[in-house]
């Protein structure tokens, strides 16, 4: 069986990581543990030669990371190795050994490690996702998580993740129109004023060295922390009177998604994994057959995506060039012999070449990628550029008054 693929795997000598720690870890604390982690690295792997990293910003060298969500828990790093040609370990062993030292931190609640940097696709870092439509918040969340154990158990599938980020606390002020209504009040000006108290109104701004900085004016951190803290927040009304927030109203503590990720205006969640030394095609034979025994609930739809879909199109693009080219050939040597067998003799052999290149990559187990179906295209040019000398010197024997036969032979 032949196998497939979007791009061939490649050692680059740069591998991209995103670790994520709990959600409300504090910036300092994910920056020391980014430097422990940077030091584990460049002690216990010779083969790593610089080691970059930024906390709740990725840098613009990770393309992956720079696409994700950004926090205070979140690091992302750029590792260098040495040259492939002065290492033992190939970047795909040393991504390997990476994830098992991450898997044994405690401190890490999730990661991913991407060799080839991060540009997934373009150097060898292919992808396969599973995308989960539904309203329902709670039955995608529930599918995600039962579909995420499952392809970890496909050999060749690293790094399964889920796109949506946990829930995080918030409190929520339900105010009472009525309350606000007696007390001069209106909910557009309660909740700018309780807005402004919390997260602050820059009232001016102070200048120094050419260097300006906003002047923030909000309630101490002590004062902003609880419910009970928010509940006594004071705004006043237009007559200048002073009404509590607890008299108006009431705080709630509840969980929600930072945010809801959609595609096509439907919500989505992304289950997806890295490919690891397993071709693609491979891959998603075994994420079918996993979907196929997925109980999936009424409302909800499962797609696969990422790296095939990738492939899809791209091969769909070169199929359509492939036709486009071998007619602009036949057209052309249709002009150039005055002849419309000939040319078709000769673009009657492209076929052939095909079928023999396709069944050398089946026997020797490679899979066809991007740049094999560039090389099909590229095979068109060489077996006509064959054929037009093979036509030419048979019709030379024949002129010179050989049989059809002997001429071709």
């Amino acid at each position: 069986t032949l196998k497939t693929e979007f791009m061939p795997a490649s050692d680059n000598n740069d591998i991209a990581m995103t670790v994520e720690m709990p959600t409300g870890t504090r910036m300092e604390l994910a920056r020391e543990t980014g430097h422990k982690i940077a030091q584990m690295m460049e002690k216990q792997h010779p083969e790593v030669e610089i080691v970059s990293f930024a906390v709740g910003q990725a840098s613009d060298d990770n393309a992956w990371a720079a696409m994700q969500d950004n926090g205070s828990n979140i690091l992302s790093y750029n590792i260098r190795l040495t040259e492939a040609k002065n290492r033992k370990k190939s970047i795909y062993d040393v991504s390997d050994e990476l994830r098992t030292e991450l898997a044994a931190m405690p401190e890490v609640h999730r990661f991913r490690v991407m060799p080839g940097g991060g540009d997934m696709g373009m150097t060898g870092g292919s992808n396969v996702a599973v995308e989960i439509y539904g309203y329902d918040l709670t039955e995608t969340d529930k599918l995600a998580a039962d579909l995420k154990p499952k392809l970890e158990a496909i050999a060749g599938l690293r790094d399964i993740t889920i796109s949506r980020k946990d829930y995080r606390m918030e409190y929520n002020i339900v105010f009472d129109r009525e309350k606000l209504s007696l007390n001069g009040l209106n909910m557009a000006t309660t909740a700018n004023a309780v807005r402004n108290r919390i997260n602050g109104l820059i009232m001016s701004r102070y200048r120094e060295d050419g260097e300006e900085y906003n002047i923030r004016v909000r309630y101490d951190e002590q004062y902003r922390q609880s419910i009970e803290d928010i509940e006594n927040i004071m705004i006043y009304n237009p007559m200048g009177v002073g009404i509590r927030v607890r008299d108006v109203g009431r705080v709630e503590e509840n969980s929600s998604l930072p945010q809801i990720d959609r595609k096509d205006r439907q919500r989505i969640v992304t289950v997806q994994g890295t490919i690891y030394k397993r071709a693609l095609s491979e891959i998603v034979k075994d994420v079918n057959a996993t979907l196929a025994s997925l109980d999936v609930p009424p409302g909800v739809q499962v797609e696969i995506s990422g790296s095939l879909e990738e492939q899809q199109e791209s091969f769909s693009q070169l199929g359509l060039l492939l036709m486009i080219v071998s007619l602009l050939v036949y057209i052309v040597l249709a002009s150039q012999f005055e002849s419309l067998t000939y040319p078709f003799i000769i673009i009657l052999t492209v076929p052939f070449a095909f079928i023999g290149s396709l069944l050398l990559l089946s026997i020797t187990g490679e899979p066809l990628g991007i740049m094999g179906f560039v090389g099909l295209i590229m095979l068109v040019g060489m077996v006509v550029k064959n054929g037009i000398v093979l036509i030419d010197y048979i019709n030379l024997n024949r002129e010179r008054g050989m049989s059809i036969i002997t001429a071709v032979v």
